[in-house]
Formats: C-alpha cells, structure tokens, sequence
C-alpha cells in the first residue's frame, strides 16, 4: 500500500499544510508526499495549493501576482509556517520518499524548462499531475516525460462543459500514451475502473472507513492524517 500524505501531514493550527514542518512530519512515518506546486510574478516554483492567498494569509492577493521576495515572509495561519520553494522541498525529502507534485499553473515552455532543470539535479522517484489536459499533453511532448504522469479527474463541470470535458478526457487523454495514471476523486473510481487499466491514484481519503473501503481499488491512496491506518 503506497499511502500518499495529501499535502503533507497537518492540522492547520501548529502544522500548515505544504509547508516543511507537515513535510517533516510526512517523512518521520515513511509516507510519500503529495504536494502542490504555482508560479509567483517572477517565476519562481512555489509549494501552495490556492491561487489566492486570502485563505492561509488573510491577504486577498493573488500568488501570480507577487514576487517570490513579497511571498517568503509571510506568515501562515497565525504560525510561523512560510510558504516554501519545491527547491527547499526537494532538498528536505532527498530522495527518502516518493514525491507526487501537483502543477497547478498552465506552465509556459520555458518555466517546464526550469522545472525539468531543478528536477534533475534531484535523486528521487518523482510522479507529475494535473487537471489541465493540456498540461498533461504538453508534458509528455517534452523532456518531462520520462517521468510518470498523470491526470487529475474532476466531476464539476455540468451540461455541455461535462460532456465535452469527458469526451476530450476519456477518449483521448487517458487512452492515448499521454499520461501513464489517473488520480480520480472518490466518486469517480467506479467509473475510472470500467473505462482504463491505468494505475490509479484515489483521493481524499479523511477517515478510517474511506480508507477500508478504498483500499479495495488502488494501492495510491492520497490521505489527510485522519484518514490514514497504520500498519
């Protein structure tokens, strides 16, 4: 069972999510880490879920629009939690435990060049994702592709927008070579499973009883600590 700390291990009170200290806690029970990447206005890799600050900050300012020299001092939640680069990131884990990065920016070709670069120089097993279709494509068309790569599956768009997100998806994404796994959430697995082989990744898993019941259809359960049972 590869169980996959969903943001890192936090409670959002002492431990933020994404930040060193809930990678700290991760790597102290050997989980591999799942985590959250984005740009700032000056093209620095950050790890941070939200593309708004407001949530963690209280500062209603969007992360692209600030530079990484803005960004590095602010706190997190009343703590002392800063938001850290993937390089600092890469640098704590080294290599201990699978790392399963999140793209949440739709990346130019030159800012794929600069992660492809910083990845290189890290010796660890690395699997890259996106809900962006078009990220995930643009990906496997480049020097990124020698890593695994995989799609993130939503089930929020309605009407139209659904049935051509699903027709693009479905039909085309997930059955030509451009990823190698799915990350579906919970209420699509049974729907994952009739239509792909393909590993798959299941998320969020927050309680015991997720976690028993999921366990059934994937190895990659993507977990916040509650959910998680120990061997």
């Amino acid at each position: 069972m590869n169980i996959y700390a969903h943001r890192g291990l936090f409670d959002n009170k002492k431990i933020v999510e994404n930040t060193i200290s809930a990678f700290k806690k991760a790597l102290k029970s050997s989980f591999d880490i799942e985590l959250d990447i984005r740009l700032t206005k000056d093209n620095k890799i950050i790890v941070f879920h939200d593309d708004n600050l407001k949530r963690l900050t209280g500062v209603d300012r969007l992360v692209s629009d600030m530079t990484y020299d803005e960004l590095k001092n602010v706190k997190l939640l009343d703590t002392d939690e800063v938001i850290p680069t993937l390089e600092e990131v890469l640098n704590l884990v080294s290599g201990k435990v699978t790392l399963l990065i999140e793209i949440k920016d739709y990346l130019s070709k030159g800012m794929l060049n600069k992660l492809d670069r910083l990845l290189l120089d890290y010796n660890g097993r690395v699997l890259l994702q996106s809900f962006n279709p078009f990220m995930v494509k643009k990906m496997a068309l480049s020097s990124l592709k020698r890593y695994k790569l995989g799609i993130l599956l939503t089930s929020n768009y309605k009407g139209l927008k659904k049935a051509l997100y699903e027709l693009y998806v479905y039909n085309y994404i997930i059955k030509q070579k451009y990823c190698s796994f799915i990350s579906s959430p919970k209420e699509l697995v049974l729907r994952v499973k009739e239509i792909s082989s393909k590993e798959l990744f299941i998320w969020t898993i927050r309680t015991k009883e997720e976690f028993i019941k999921y366990k059934k259809y994937s190895n990659n359960l993507i977990c916040e600590e509650k959910g998680i049972i120990r061997a």
